[in-house]
Parts: structure tokens; C-alpha cells; sequence
């Protein structure tokens, strides 16, 4: 009979705890205030559907769903993170392709990117940015573990690559 008793007061006490904890998280994410915001558009044969996230009337999130069918088909995702007001991570999905780019930033600069180029899920490359958003080194992974730096060629072509892409020659 004691031993019922002590196993009782214990569990007594465990739910106790558990309900005192469950009560301080509710209430925590109740002073949490988080709205999304879903817009769609169709104009010129493109389709557009952005939803944002704000918390606490800040955006902390953008995904943009784009298509040029004419209808709700959706060719890519932009997708964006922000921490107070400044974008710290991008991603951007090609879903014919699967393929993925997603790009981290810091005090608004790109800093790194990375790609899934085959669409498996594994990114296999990676490329560092400097002060000026241009590539400064590039690597391959191998779903091994390994990494290797690209060749100097291939380096180069990124470079190059980057300079057209922001609109210099």
C-alpha cells in the first residue's frame, strides 16, 4: 500500500511538471504573433503566387511560386529568409529540372551558394563569395565526403559566368 502511495504522489507530481511546462510553451507562442500573407496573380501568360510570413508585423519569410503556362502550373520557387528586415538565406527551385540553388547572405551580401545540379537532394557544389559578391573559390562534394577545389579553368568560367550574369563583360 505505501509503495502504491509513493508511485502515485511521483506520478502526481511528473504530471504536474508536465502540465506546468505545457502551460509556459502555449503561452509563449501565444505572445508569438505570426500572419501569412497569400497573394495570386495571372497577367501576360504568367502565373504568380507569393505567400509571406510576418512575425510581429516583420517579414521573416518570402516564397514566391512562378509559372508561364498561361495557368496554376509552377515552373520555379523563390524562396526567402529574413532576420530583422535584412535577407540571410535565398533558394531558388527549378521544378522540371529539380534542381536547387540556395544562396546565404551576411549584413546583406551574398556570401556562399550552393547546388543541387542533378536534383537528388545532395548539393554538389559550392561556391564563396566575396565583399563584392563575386566568386572567389569553388568546390565539388561527393556524397563520400569528399571535397575537392575546382580546377582553375572551371573556376574561371564561374567568375566570368558571374560578371555576365550581373551585367559585366
Amino acid at each position: 500500500m505505501k509503495r502504491n502511495k509513493i508511485a502515485l504522489i511521483a506520478l502526481m507530481s511528473c504530471l504536474a511538471t508536465v502540465l506546468l511546462f505545457a502551460q509556459q510553451n502555449s503561452s509563449n507562442r501565444a505572445d508569438d504573433h505570426f500572419e501569412t500573407k497569400v497573394s495570386e496573380s495571372l497577367k501576360n501568360g504568367k502565373y504568380k503566387r507569393i505567400s509571406e510570413t510576418f512575425g510581429d508585423k516583420v517579414l521573416i519569410a518570402r516564397k514566391e511560386e512562378a509559372g508561364a503556362h498561361g495557368d496554376k502550373t509552377i515552373d520555379f520557387v523563390f524562396t526567402k529568409l529574413f532576420r530583422d528586415g535584412e535577407m540571410i538565406y535565398a533558394s531558388t527551385f527549378e521544378v522540371a529540372k529539380k534542381v536547387t540553388i540556395r544562396s546565404y547572405y551576411q549584413q546583406g551580401k551574398m556570401i556562399m551558394e550552393e547546388g543541387d545540379e542533378d536534383g537528388d537532394g545532395f548539393y554538389e557544389t559550392m561556391i564563396l563569395f566575396n565583399t563584392n559578391e563575386q566568386p572567389i573559390e569553388a568546390f565539388e562534394k561527393s556524397k563520400d565526403g569528399t571535397v575537392r577545389q575546382f580546377s582553375a579553368e572551371k573556376l574561371s568560367k564561374v567568375k566570368k559566368d558571374f560578371l555576365i550574369l550581373n551585367g559585366n563583360k
